[in-house]
């Protein structure tokens, strides 16, 4: 009876599956997992960083009859640089800008028993002498941003009681493939007691594919300056220098904190400057951490100006040299990056 029992119940389940398409699903087993696989690899340590040498001292050595560009008293780094164009000061003015006016006499006032030609200016006593022969390698930046756009060269030559200086800016690298620009000037005098006495002064700049030229002669048995840009006679003062002798005059004589004038010319124009001489400070340089004295010029509003720092370890040589626009803003500037000077 089991036996029957157990076959009608599985005609049954048959007929279900045949008649009405019921699903029956068997238990499935779980599908085993994959396997994991893990790879270890060595970590590499991030590369050593080396601190930066520290410049050594500027290292002195006896003089020799080579040229000055292989013979440096002051061993400095180059840097690797690249570098518009810093432009100094050139304002166009008006002709005799040094004639004094003649002092007005009272009407009651007595004429004088004995009349006497008035005292002359004392020459300003020298504190030291500027080396017979150097060059001075500057980076040229743009602006406030310190972005590089070419290098300076100013170079001197003292001989037969004469003098010539030099100062050469352009732009190099990238910034040359898209704007060219040349600034040169040249000053050619007599070294006297006095210092550097300019006798020729030229300017040439070359901006976007223009010249502008300009020029001052200066005549000191006449006592005028004849500007050429445009051409007129100017009185000249007794103390009078250029654009770029009166950098390497200030660095000859005694620097005290105080207010100086002095008359310069550009070759544009002769104007009196009004300079401010600091107190000693740190400047930072590419060739290490300088001592040096700031001079400022005293800024006229619609004027543009100048300022520069003389180096003590280096014969108070200028080591940055900084440009104003007339609005009073940084135009640019110049900064040491190399000195070679002779030994005498």
């Amino acid at each position: 009876m089991r036996k029957l029992a157990y076959f009608v119940a599985a005609s049954l389940l048959a007929h279900l599956v045949g008649i009405y398409g019921v699903r029956l699903e068997l238990p499935r087993r779980a599908a085993e997992p994959l396997p994991l696989e893990v790879q270890l690899q060595a970590t590499v340590p991030p590369p050593r960083v080396l601190p930066r040498p520290r410049p050594r001292p500027p290292a002195m050595h006896q003089p020799s009859t080579a040229a000055v560009a292989t013979e440096p008293i002051f061993a400095v780094p180059t840097p690797v640089a690249a570098e518009p164009m810093l432009e100094a000061p050139a304002q166009v003015a008006a002709a005799a800008v040094f004639e004094p006016a003649e002092p007005e006499t009272p009407a009651l006032a007595p004429p004088p028993l004995e009349t006497s030609e008035p005292e002359p200016k004392p020459a300003p006593l020298l504190a030291r002498r500027l080396p017979r022969q150097g060059e001075i390698t500057y980076e040229l930046y743009l602006g406030n941003d310190k972005f590089s756009v070419g290098r300076t060269l100013q170079t001197w030559e003292l001989g037969d009681g004469g003098y010539r200086l030099s100062s050469v800016s352009e732009t190099t690298g990238l910034v040359a493939l898209f704007t060219r620009q040349r600034l040169a000037y040249e000053s050619r005098g007599q070294l006297t007691a006095s210092g550097l006495r300019p006798e020729h002064f030229t300017t040439h700049r070359v901006r976007s594919g223009r010249s502008e030229n300009a020029a001052a002669d200066l005549d000191w048995n006449a006592m005028t300056a004849m500007i050429v840009n445009p051409q007129r006679d100017v009185a000249l003062p007794a103390d009078a220098q250029d654009l770029v002798s009166f950098i390497y005059q200030l660095g000859l004589l005694p620097l005290a904190p105080g207010r100086i004038e002095l008359p310069i010319t550009n070759g544009w124009k002769l104007e009196r400057y009004e300079l401010e001489i600091g107190g000693e400070e740190e400047l930072q340089t590419p060739i290490g951490a300088l001592r040096a004295v700031p001079i400022k010029q005293v800024r006229r509003p619609g004027q543009e100006s100048i300022e520069l720092w003389l180096a003590a370890e280096y014969q108070w040589l200028p080591v940055r040299i900084r440009f104003f626009d007339r609005e009073g803003e940084p135009s640019g500037e110049q900064l040491v990056s190399e000195i070679r000077v002779s030994a005498d």
